[in-house]
């Protein structure tokens, strides 16, 4: 879906747009101008006091790019002008091979592509080339992507199979997503040509010592002697750790870049979270262009396996601290949970480019539960904190003791992939509302905005005024039709398959399709359709091979997870228990500006004992819980939060 063909006009999320527009961007730009980002664009930077790491490029293109999302739909041209600024710098980096990363060449120009494996050249490339092409959409101004187009011509003449030609592919993907996008923006064959042959050529090999990383590897090694790690730029350490048993000893890393096997061989999702959800996404891309049926089937498995058994109850995905990884199926820990924000947008992304090739509301149901509790919790409610990982249970003095990232929103991530990539994904969510499915409209989100397809097929202008996530009511108006027989599907929500539907006032039945309600009509102007939906609170519990879960419950009303915090319900939230037999009270409230609606019920607490074991069962006493928002807990202070809740 084009982001030009549709636009958030009201209610919940334009409210959200405005604030990541207006107050994210620009604390991000900030943390990053004080960081010496921008000026390392430039070579302004002392490269002595301040290195610049590999991937700077990266969280800056991202940035940049949110900032073209915003200006395709409204021209900003203070937005425009500071762009450009940076664009030029970038331009001017350039060589005259077309070569373009900056560190490298100021750094460590005898080391380019040397080190696919570590070092983030093509997923920095990746990352400007995606913001390239948003920005010549917006603004139609080509130098920007004049100048990453001669880059990529330059990868493809070190790249390929071809004699003399490099048979790598990126350590961290990326560069292929890019690729497609380009493809489809220029109907260039080379762009695709690339980016199939990234995704062809990992993980082959019939042995250890006949992998690419392997082979790299040594030779990086034999170039340099021996390595003693304690001397290697911070930048480097943590990636040279994973070589103690890598030299040939062992696959078992090889999984951390998705690298162990063939990507259509791959039936379980490993290794770096980000990593795999961007190749599988890229996977989905090739398969659907190249009308590849193995690389499809190989995605489908792939999916099943995270959403079945490694998905966190918000969408979190990774759940291991160390490597940023997934683990082992049903492995999901609550207050070590890694989830990283960007693993999350990954996943959205996956989900959005396996709703092109198939009918299937799930992709929807995981897009929306990522939008409504990961991604908002990962902002502050003021726009200017963010999380890079995602607990669903927070004690501050067990982080603090395990030396983690605290329950505390930070204004700057030393790693800073997360901030810039959650302000262009809300900078581009209007293109996750709506779907084109062979010839049918697909409403896939209930937020209030508006879709123009006079110019397409379906042939229909309409208006949606939703009132999610607060209540559960959404009205469709048709602006405009051409009067062509046209259909549109409606998303049944996974949590309430009662939904009901009406047109032009009246109760109708609808037939269901993979989880969509159809109509089918010669669309007239002024046709109403109302969707109302049971947005009673419900619970949810897990697997019991989710064993830190077991006699536990989770809520949800509507599309918001809920969650307990020190805050409303006192200390030592473990001991609570809430009575899953008694109803809610639903009240109105606000948490700093943001309205929620708080849900109070009748529970019991654990009474403290002196005693450290116990021969009989502890004492109990009644109290009441009260559950808000998940996305907006963390919002009054450091303080123990919960999600899972022990049952009666």
């Amino acid at each position: 879906m084009n982001i030009i063909d549709t636009k958030i006009n009201g209610g919940f999320w334009k409210k959200r747009k405005e604030l990541n527009k207006n107050t994210s961007l620009f604390a991000v730009m900030k943390s990053f101008e004080d960081t010496g980002r921008v000026k390392a664009m430039t070579g302004d930077n002392d490269p002595v006091k301040q290195r610049p790491h590999i991937f700077w490029e990266s969280d800056l293109a991202k940035l940049m790019e949110g900032a073209f999302f915003s200006m395709q739909q409204e021209k900003d041209e203070d937005l425009e002008k500071k762009m450009d600024s940076i664009i030029d710098k970038i331009i001017a980096n350039q060589e005259e091979d077309g070569y373009l990363n900056y560190f490298f060449s100021r750094h460590e120009p005898d080391n380019k592509f040397t080190n696919l494996r570590d070092r983030h050249e093509l997923y920095c490339a990746g990352h400007l080339l995606e913001s390239a092409i948003e920005h010549h959409k917006a603004t139609g101004n080509s130098k920007f992507f004049d100048t990453m187009e001669r880059y990529v011509d330059h990868i493809i003449s070190k790249f390929g199979r071809e004699e003399g030609k490099l048979r790598g592919y990126p350590g961290h993907q990326e560069i292929e997503l890019a690729l497609v996008k380009a493809y489809e923006h220029t109907n260039d064959k080379k762009f695709l040509n690339l980016a199939t042959y990234f995704i062809d050529e990992r993980g082959r090999h019939s042995k250890a010592e006949d992998h690419y990383y392997v082979k790299e590897k040594k030779k990086l090694m034999e170039k340099e002697g021996d390595i003693d790690v304690s001397k290697l730029p911070s930048n480097m350490r943590d990636f040279m750790a994973f070589d103690a048993d890598f030299m040939g000893k062992t696959f078992r890393d090889l999984h951390y870049w998705q690298a162990h096997e063939r990507p259509v061989d791959q039936k379980t999702a490993e290794g770096h979270s980000v990593r795999a959800l961007y190749m599988f996404t890229a996977m989905a891309d090739l398969a659907r262009l190249n009308n590849d049926s193995k690389l499809l089937n190989a995605c489908k498995i792939l999916w099943r396996n995270i959403v079945d058994k490694r998905m966190y109850v918000h969408s979190g995905v990774g759940s291991a601290h160390i490597g940023e990884r997934f683990t082992y199926d049903y492995d999901l820990p609550n207050d070590m949970a890694y989830a990283e924000t960007c693993a999350t947008i990954a996943l959205i992304y996956f989900a959005n480019r396996m709703s092109k090739m198939e009918l299937n509301s799930e992709y929807g149901d995981i897009i929306e539960n990522s939008l409504y509790n990961l991604l908002l919790a990962s902002t502050s409610l003021d726009g200017e904190g963010f999380f890079y990982d995602n607990y669903l249970e927070c004690v501050p003095g067990y982080l603090h003791s395990q030396g983690r990232r605290h329950g505390i929103r930070d204004k700057y991530h030393m790693c800073s992939c997360c901030p810039p990539n959650i302000t262009r994904l809300f900078a581009s969510m209007d293109m996750y509302i709506y779907n084109l499915y062979q010839d049918s409209l697909i409403v896939d989100q209930y937020i209030s905005s508006e879709i123009d397809l006079m110019n397409k097929i379906q042939g229909i202008k309409i208006n949606q005024t939703s009132d999610f996530p607060h209540k559960g009511y959404s009205k469709i108006e048709v602006i405009e039709s051409k009067n062509n027989e046209t259909t549109i599907c409606f998303r049944v929500p996974a949590w309430d398959k009662n939904m009901k539907i009406k047109l032009n006032g009246s109760e109708i039945d609808y037939e269901v399709e993979n989880g969509y309600a159809k109509i089918k009509k010669n669309w007239q102007k002024g046709d109403v359709i109302e969707l109302s939906f049971d947005f009673s609170p419900r619970y949810v519990r897990t697997n019991p091979n989710v064993r830190y879960n077991v006699r536990r419950v989770c809520l949800f009303r509507g599309p918001i997870l809920y969650c307990l915090e020190e805050k409303d319900n006192g200390k030592d939230l473990n001991k609570l228990i809430l009575n899953t037999n008694n109803n809610f009270d639903e009240k109105d409230e606000k948490i700093s500006s943001e309205n929620i609606i708080s849900l109070t019920a009748n529970g019991f607490k654990f009474k403290d004992s002196k005693d450290l074991y116990l021969k009989d069962k502890p004492d109990i006493t009644e109290t009441s819980l009260k559950f808000i928002p998940y996305y907006c807990w963390s919002n009054r202070g450091e303080n123990e939060m919960l999600v899972w809740v022990n049952e009666n």
